[in-house]
């Protein structure tokens, strides 16, 4: 008996622990961060049960308090899925704004207040039916997360052997360096009207190879993973399309990551996308996707404080995160480290000298979805960020070799500028060598300190970067892959087209 009066107690959380775990199952392979959803766990719980007994303070009754804020919490944490569902309908759609599901949510709720004063309801069995329904949800959702994190292994590995204990004593280290949409000297002369040629000269002076080099893809979901796997998209079967895709989020389940800790390296995997401190763990991306999903949705439409509060501001971290990698080059184990910086790429957050631009609505999407061109003051901004990203790589790369002189370094873009030109493929099968450029042309250098890879052997694309290095610095034997761009027209990942210009 004593068991069955906490059931109304135990309901409020059972109900937001749902939702978590739904949204989590949803959104497999996604690279979600497991102290983030602990901490959602912490902010839905606390939620939850202020309304349960703000509830009590009104009904002074358990069970009717418990039955109403469940009907307000489900309500609360469904919003956002119902909003999008009934805007589908074309014929409600115009009915299916916030202006008219609050109020009338609203209403509902004050209504069903008296209703439940006045009457004796006994609602033990709904209590009952409630926590088996929603326990059995939970159960299936976790299920469904463990059974992610159980299948079988790596369908992208080939059996390769990789066993080099034998053939190398002193491995160096290696630190992958992604920047994000970093174009070549020959563009940014030509179109934005900047000389990078100190920031290379740096570089070649510090005993770099260069080597330009042209994208597979035009976009970093497809070039990243395709390059830390060493696969193409294009001719994959459905299951390493859909592996591929986590590992963009994921560099530890790559093929890249695989080979290196079979080698003997300790794998690190930084991102400017990494948010650092409180904001972090309480409003990161998996918070923010949580919030889009209930009513707090609402307040976020209207409102721009709100909606600058859920916007996401991975990016501001990058020095933060830059200067990790940089204290990794101090461990005295192998240390294979991967670290994605999205800027230059937009948002144009930092000015030249480091400094945060975070007033001026800086969290644009004009060069996400390549419709917009690019006007001379988004121009400028892009130039005053790369210049700012120039100025510190040089000097962490200059802290790494002197930390460990022993050390690989692969600097390189995943793609060109996006759309500069106002290329339409859909209108134009035949793509200008103008657009060519912009899009696939993308900048390479690579360190070594017993140049394993010469200056005179061409790579020529991102996907043989690291079949190259694991070639010719570890001797496994892995080909390399065609040398081809890709199209890809709209959202299919299965659907790719090899460009002609």
């Amino acid at each position: 008996m004593k068991i069955i009066k906490l059931i109304p107690l135990l309901n409020p959380l059972i109900l937001g622990s749902f939702f978590i775990l739904f949204l989590y199952a949803n959104n497999l392979g996604e690279g979600i961060d497991f102290f983030e959803v602990i901490s959602l766990f912490l902010i839905v719980s606390i939620f939850s049960y202020s309304v349960f007994f703000t509830s009590i303070f009104i009904f002074k009754n358990v069970s009717k308090a418990s039955f109403y804020s469940l009907v307000l919490l489900f309500i609360f944490y469904s919003y956002g899925y119902l909003y999008d569902l009934l805007n589908e309908i074309t014929f409600i759609s115009e009915l299916s704004r916030h202006r008219f599901l609050i109020p009338l949510i609203f209403t509902l709720l004050i209504l069903m207040i008296f209703q439940l004063v006045k009457k004796d309801w006994r609602l033990e069995n709904f209590h009952k039916i409630f926590l088996i329904t929603f326990s059995t949800l939970l159960i299936i959702n976790t299920f469904t997360i463990i059974n992610s994190d159980l299948r079988k292994s790596n369908p992208l590995v080939n059996n390769i052997d990789i066993n080099l204990g034998q053939k190398y004593k002193d491995i160096p280290d290696v630190y992958h360096i992604v920047l994000d949409m970093y174009p070549t000297e020959d563009i940014l002369n030509k179109r934005f009207g900047f000389d990078n040629s100190n920031f290379i000269n740096e570089l070649k002076s510090m005993g770099f190879r260069k080597e330009n080099m042209k994208s597979n893809y035009i976009s970093t979901m497809y070039s990243i993973p395709s390059t830390i796997n060493m696969t193409h998209f294009y001719n994959s079967t459905p299951e390493q399309i859909n592996y591929m895709g986590e590992t963009h989020y994921s560099f530890s389940k790559s093929v890249e990551a695989f080979y290196a800790k079979n080698i003997g390296y300790e794998i690190h995997e930084i991102s400017t996308d990494n948010i650092k401190g409180f904001y972090g763990y309480f409003l990161g991306d998996f918070s923010r996707i949580f919030f889009k999903t209930n009513i707090i949705r609402a307040v976020d439409d209207y409102f721009l404080i709100s909606n600058n509060l859920l916007k996401n501001k991975d990016q501001k971290y990058f020095n933060e995160n830059i200067n990790e990698l940089v204290n990794l080059s101090k461990n005295n184990k192998p240390t294979w480290v991967y670290f994605y910086s999205r800027p230059p790429h937009p948002p144009f957050i930092f000015n030249e000298d480091g400094s945060k631009n975070l007033v001026s609505n800086p969290y644009n999407e004009f060069a996400e979805d390549l419709s917009d061109s690019w006007d001379s003051e988004d121009k400028l901004r892009f130039i005053e960020q790369l210049k700012y990203v120039n100025k510190t790589v040089l000097e962490s790369v200059d802290k790494i070799l002197s930390n460990s002189s022993n050390s690989i370094i692969i600097i390189h873009s995943d793609h060109g500028i996006h759309n500069y030109t106002t290329y339409n493929f859909n209108e134009n099968k035949n793509m200008p060598k103008e657009a060519y450029e912009e899009l696939f042309s993308t900048i390479n250098f690579i360190y070594s300190p017993d140049k394993c890879i010469k200056e005179d052997q061409l790579i020529k694309s991102n996907i043989n970067i690291i079949s190259t290095l694991f070639r010719e610095c570890f001797k496994l034997n892995i080909e390399d892959k065609e040398n081809i761009q890709l199209w890809s027209p709209g959202s299919n990942i299965n659907e790719f087209i090899p460009i002609k210009y």
